[in-house]
């Protein structure tokens, strides 16, 4: 049986995207997600907070498109980036790397 790596949510963007480009002509957007869940213990919603990449061309669509609040439904994969900081400790970061994604600016009632 195959491995499976796919990752589907939906919530609001807590800030609007970042953009990064680089030399090669290359760009990225990062987006942060906030996804509410009824919490029994605390007898009230709670917002779990995830982060997503995409790059190229998806990043700029992302990048024009997308506001802070706006309601989004990705999927994707779980990825993982392992760097060095500056003591030499390993840092590890995990985020979702956008496959699909839908973007609803409008307000709700």
């Amino acid at each position: 049986m195959a491995d499976i790596n796919t990752v589907t949510l939906s919530g609001r963007l807590g800030d609007a995207p970042q953009m990064k480009y680089f030399e090669s002509g290359n760009k990225t957007v990062t987006i942060s997600i906030g996804v509410n869940k009824w919490s029994k213990k605390q007898e009230k919603e709670v917002v779990t907070w995830h982060t997503a990449r995409a790059w190229g061309s998806k990043a700029e669509f992302i990048g024009e498109v997308a506001k802070k609040g706006a309601l989004v439904f990705i999927e994707g994969t779980l990825e993982k980036d392992v760097f060095k900081d500056e003591s030499g400790q390993d840092i590890a970061k995990t985020y979702i790397l956008i496959n699909e994604i839908k973007i609803s600016n409008k307000k709700e009632d």
